[in-house]
């Protein structure tokens, strides 16, 4: 069976039974998040990730870790780590790691594995967050539930040199960006599934 996270390809989400219409990659690019003031949530629809979607993010971090070389029991900031320094490689040299088809698989592989990061090592958990059913994307979000992160288009910018600091230049702030997530339900935003970067 093809995953459809495999080859640089990944579905965006449609929970509750809905059907899967979407290639990441266009979601990436058209990444646009609108906010609600005023509404409990910042995005319109929350729901959760079917068992078969979670089967595919089960095997997509499998694939990153093989690709990384990093064992199953990886911690969560170790992962984090690992996946900083392979970014930090890709953007050095401009070549993948063998195993990766191109700059958006990565993206994708090093993103759901971001994911995975934070929900083994800060209890983060996977769900689809967008306008509606029909047009959510893959997030994980804070234990409580205050804040989200769409890992897959965070890692894609910072791949493609569009993750800007202050000064203009691209910024592999991934590692820092887990380390400012923790305990960061201490300090809620009005809405919840505020997203961080």
């Amino acid at each position: 069976m093809e995953s459809r996270f495999g080859q640089g390809k990944i579905q965006i989400a449609h929970c509750m039974g809905a059907q899967y219409n979407g290639d990441m990659r266009l979601g990436m690019q058209e990444e646009n998040v609108m906010g609600l003031f005023g509404k409990k949530s910042f995005f319109p629809y929350v729901g959760e990730i079917g068992n078969d979607v979670m089967e595919e993010i089960r095997g997509t971090v499998a694939r990153a870790q093989g690709i990384l070389g990093l064992s199953d029991g990886t911690g969560g900031r170790e992962t984090a780590a690992a996946i900083n320094e392979t970014v930090d490689r890709i953007l050095e040299n401009g070549g993948l790691p063998e195993g990766f088809v191109d700059l958006e698989d990565a993206a994708v592989c090093l993103g759901v594995l971001f994911g995975h990061a934070l929900c083994v090592g800060q209890q983060w958990k996977w769900k689809a967050l967008g306008e509606n059913a029909g047009n959510a994307s893959f997030c994980v979000v804070s234990p409580r539930d205050n804040f989200s992160n769409a890992p897959m288009p965070y890692l894609l910018r910072i791949l493609s040199g569009n993750n800007r600091n202050v000064d203009g230049t691209n910024d592999n702030t991934v590692l820092l960006l887990y380390n400012m997530l923790e305990n960061i339900d201490r300090k809620p935003e009005k809405q919840k599934y505020f997203p961080v970067a």
